[in-house]
Parts: structure tokens; sequence; C-alpha cells
């Protein structure tokens, strides 16, 4: 059984080089996270677990079952991995496969949809799936991936089984890799932000007083968020506008039924609970309060 000791234990190794599903971040062709996001994960003195997504649990649990129906389909018996490879001359690129057989590695996926998919047989995955499976065949000097999905709109359980092999291309990428974790882990520079919120998080204080001399470039950004901001706006007051009509409609019913017999609008009563911070300093001393509050800091973006 894994214990908490070993689960902090796997993910300090993990932090110890880049893995599959660290690439795709960095090569900015993730949807889910970015090469700031894995430079946190590396480089924080305390980083924080990665949450669990739904389909990153259900996942984790079909995975035994993924392998056991490749096995049944194929006749191929699988050995899982329980080993984190490395590199022979680039430490920092390690991998963290399902299961290995025949010379071959064995990777264990579960999808929502065929979306993204080819045909089983051929090597047509999805582009960060691939980017995973080639970093585990280049890692680990192996010629060929099988990719075991289990796709969950099937009505059965079964799987379909995609062949990687590996792409000599490969090896460009992961010199840009070892680059990357040289400049940005054990260099001292910060991955450019990509989004609003990454800006936050690495300028989080501002300096007093400082300004910067607007551009054209500058000032046609400025220009284009107004517009799109007052398009927001109206958008906002349209989407307001018809909750309105239907909340006036539906008064206290919970909801409202299409032609089928189907609810096509709910709107039922939920309850939460919250901490009522006037009632608190109400009641408790107010020492035992202060030693409760944590004052934080932000930057107010502001478009004049």
């Amino acid at each position: 059984m894994s214990t908490t000791t070993d689960r902090q234990q796997w993910l300090e190794r993990r932090r110890s080089g880049i893995g599959g599903s660290d690439v795709a971040p960095i090569l900015g062709m993730s949807k889910w996270r970015t090469a700031y996001d894995v430079w946190l994960s590396k480089t924080a003195e305390t980083p924080e677990e990665d949450q669990a997504t739904m389909p990153m649990l259900l996942g984790n649990v079909l995975e035994p079952e993924v392998l056991r129906l490749y096995e049944q389909q194929t006749g191929v018996s699988v050995r899982r991995s329980r080993v984190l490879h490395r590199h022979a001359t680039h430490s920092e690129l390690i991998a963290n496969v399902d299961a290995t057989s025949r010379g071959r590695i064995i990777e264990a996926k579960t999808a929502r949809s065929r979306d993204g998919w080819g045909d089983a047989g051929s090597d047509d995955i999805p582009e960060a799936y691939w980017l995973q499976v080639q970093h585990y065949l280049y890692v680990c000097g192996k010629p060929l991936a099988d990719v075991a999905v289990m796709f969950l709109c099937d009505e059965l359980p079964a799987v379909s089984v995609y062949q990687v092999p590996v792409a000599a291309e490969y090896e460009d990428i992961a010199a840009e890799l070892v680059d990357w974790w040289q400049r940005f882990v054990e260099g001292t520079e910060v991955p450019q932000p990509v989004t609003s919120d990454e800006c936050s998080r690495v300028w989080r204080k501002s300096q007093p007083g400082s300004t910067i001399a607007a551009t054209g470039e500058i000032l046609d950004f400025v220009e284009r968020l107004k517009a799109a901001k007052a398009h927001v706006r109206t958008i906002e007051f349209e989407i307001d506008h018809l909750e309105t009509e239907l909340k006036t409609r539906m008064v206290d019913a919970e909801a409202i039924l299409g032609p089928s017999g189907k609810p096509v609008v709910t709107w039922k009563t939920s309850s939460s609970e919250r901490v009522d911070v006037k009632k608190v300093r109400e009641v408790l001393p107010a020492d035992l309060v202060a030693q409760c509050v944590v004052v934080s800091e932000s930057r107010r973006f502001l478009v004049k």
C-alpha cells in the first residue's frame, strides 16, 4: 500500500527532471498548464501538490482495468512499471511510464470522447499525448509504444490500441527541453508569463511612483482592451436580461420542461456554509481574532 511518505518521495523525484506530462506545457502546447506552471513546480521551495482533477482521478482508478483489457484483447502480458527512468546522457529528462512489454512501452489512457483520436492501430493521437509518449521512448531508449485508450463514451468496456513509433525529430525537442532546464531551473531566468494571472503571480508588488512611457503599440493594446471590455459588458447585460425573463416566468418553480419532458432550465435551492467574520469578531477575543488574520497584497489593474 502506498504511504504518504512514498507519495512525497515520488513528488520529490518528479521535481528532479522534466517528465512526459511537462513537455507540452513547456512547448506552449497544453490547454491546462504553462511553462511557468512547470517552472514553479520544479523550483518553489514548498511547491503545491498538483490537485487531482476528476479526469485525472478517474484515469488513475481505471488504469489497472485498461491494462487488463489490453492484455485480454492483445494476448500480450504487461509488467507495471514502478521505476523512475532517466535518460542515459541527459539526467534532467525523466520518465514515469505505466507499463512495459516485449521491449515496448504501454501507456494507459481514458478519454471522454474520440475527438482528436484517429483510427485504432495508427499513431494519430492528441498532440500532448504524442509528445508525452515520444518523451518516454526517448528517455527509455525504446522503439515503440502502445497507447491503450478506454473511451468512456463507449457502451461496453474495451480499449483501442494506438501504436506510436519513436520519432527521430524528437531529439531536437529533447535538446530544447535540456536548454529550458538549464536556463530556468538550474539558471536564474523565469519563463515569460503567458496569462494575466501569471503576470500577477510574477510581479506581485509595484514600485511606488514608478511609470513607463506609452508607446504606439501599448496605446493600441489599451484601446483594444477597452473595446473588448465594452463588448463583454454588452454580452453580460444580455445574459442578465435573458436570465431575468426566465426567472420571472419560473417564479418558485424548480425547472422548465422542454417538448421531450426533460428539463431545459433548472433553478433549485442550494445551501452553503461560510464564516461570518462580523460575528466572529463579536464573540471571540480581539487577540485571538488577530492571530487568525492574514494580510494579503494584490495589484489592481485599471484601464483609464
